[in-house]
């Protein structure tokens, strides 16, 4: 038989055993149920990143030779910001001769409801006036096939016939031509007619940096844009297809997307183009040029800005800028210490720069929210950037979180239900356990003692 104090000794080692085993499963049973529902819950924003606040680009160099043209004026201009990247003269005040036609078409595009609506020439509007094929009075032609007459075979009475239909005169239209050249920014600009001949406007001038913004309006419409890169087309005239040509011979180069050339005995060769090379787009205008020559010119202004500018991403937002600690309630702060968010810039920021320039990119946290909290909705704005090129400051962007971040599961306030549900089946648990452990140690004992 076993002795008393054995069995004792048995059972008081069985719950020291017990009572560690018991201690140990506790806290497992707590840590699993707590892990998942932080960890699991949707909350993808949380995590750790380093903060980016300073980068510099030292861009191989090339070199920045003057660009030698004969033309009296020129300019090439950045069509996607407007900026200047290299001029001659671009404020001078010159004949454009039919660059004109480019206000004459916007103005007239912006005033038709029915391009498709037929248009009978009158006595004014008819003749050669040093077009390429006469009007008669009484034609008839579409308002559409008028623009498109202007813009690719440049006809002057073309012009007159728009100018007649929207306003009743040239000479009212021609006001409408003046008021759109203000109001779009090109004030150095006066017009006088609608098709540029100049022999007795002697006041019908303008600039080619005016010609440019002037271009650069008119090519944000998708109908003058698509009308000016056509090479070759069709009109009608009383029911008879008439083919046109465009005078832009530098259209059959693939990244040349138009615009219009002129000339006159006063203005000389001139013409504007829109290019697009190397996702490079520019507006290039050359005025007073010689016949020949004015092509070679245009050409030497965006070989030379391709050679010399680029555009350089400065700011991606599809990668985290930095990243904040949000602040928390303090019934959370004793449970975690550390939960972090990363911002991203709301969009991304280009900018052209010179490939000769040795630049400096800063961009400094500004304004960023420093009691930021759960929830986080997705897109909120928590703060901003501010971006400097070369100690000049040149945008600011918002910085946004990209997901919704809820309160972890562990965070919220569970209801009665909830609570006693959690209790009843942790202690269930332990129940169940102990009942094992009292089994297994009796057996024990029973087994042990028969076999004194």
């Amino acid at each position: 038989m076993i002795s008393k104090k054995a069995v004792e000794f048995r059972i008081r080692a069985f719950f020291k055993k017990f009572a560690i085993f018991l201690s140990v499963l506790i806290f497992f049973s707590l840590l699993s149920s707590t892990i998942p529902a932080i960890l699991g819950h949707k909350n993808a924003g949380l995590i750790f990143a380093d903060p980016l606040t300073e980068q510099e680009d030292n861009i191989s160099k090339l070199d920045d030779n003057e660009i030698n043209i004969s033309s009296e004026a020129a300019v090439i201009m950045d069509y996607d910001t407007g900026k200047i990247l290299w001029e001659k003269n671009y404020n001078k005040k010159l004949y454009p001769a039919s660059t004109t036609k480019m206000l004459t078409a916007i103005v007239a595009i912006e005033n038709i409801k029915d391009l498709n609506e037929i248009f009978t020439i009158s006595k004014n509007a008819a003749g050669r006036n040093n077009s390429f094929f006469t009007f008669k009075k009484g034609d008839k032609i579409s308002l559409l096939d008028l623009l498109k007459a202007a813009l690719i075979s440049s006809h002057n009475n073309a012009t007159i016939a728009l100018a007649e239909y929207v306003s009743g005169n040239e000479n009212d239209f021609v006001k409408l031509m003046n008021a759109k050249a203000s109001e779009i920014g090109a004030y150095d600009t006066f017009y006088q007619n609608t098709n540029g001949l100049d022999s007795n406007f002697p006041d019908h001038k303008t600039t080619a940096k005016d010609l440019a913004v002037i271009a650069s309006y008119c090519m944000k419409n998708d109908l003058f844009s698509k009308i000016v890169s056509t090479k070759e087309d069709f009109i009608t005239i009383n029911d008879k297809k008439v083919e046109i040509s465009n005078t832009n011979v530098l259209l059959f180069f693939d990244y040349i997307k138009g615009i219009k050339t002129g000339f006159t005995d006063n203005a000389g060769y001139c013409i504007v183009l829109y290019s697009d090379w190397n996702g490079l787009n520019l507006i290039s205008v050359v005025l007073n040029s010689t016949q020949g020559q004015r092509e070679a010119d245009v050409l030497k202004l965006i070989n030379w800005a391709n050679d010399n500018y680029k555009h350089i991403k400065i700011i991606d937002s599809a990668k985290v800028y930095k990243t904040v600690k949000i602040s928390t309630n303090s019934e959370v702060s004793t449970m975690i210490n550390n939960i972090f968010i990363d911002l991203y810039p709301q969009s991304d920021f280009t900018t052209l720069l010179k490939i000769s320039d040795k630049v400096i990119f800063k961009d400094n946290i500004n304004n960023i929210n420093k009691d930021i909290k759960l929830p986080i909705q997705k897109n909120q704005n928590l703060g901003s950037l501010v971006i400097n090129v070369n100690n000049k400051e040149v945008s600011e962007i918002k910085l946004v979180s990209r997901d919704s971040v809820e309160v972890p599961y562990i965070y919220q306030n569970l209801s009665d239900k909830k609570v006693i549900e959690s209790k009843n089946i942790l202690f269930s648990l332990i129940a169940f356990y102990f009942l094992i452990f009292i089994t297994i140690i009796i057996k024990n004992l029973i087994f042990k003692g028969k076999s004194y």
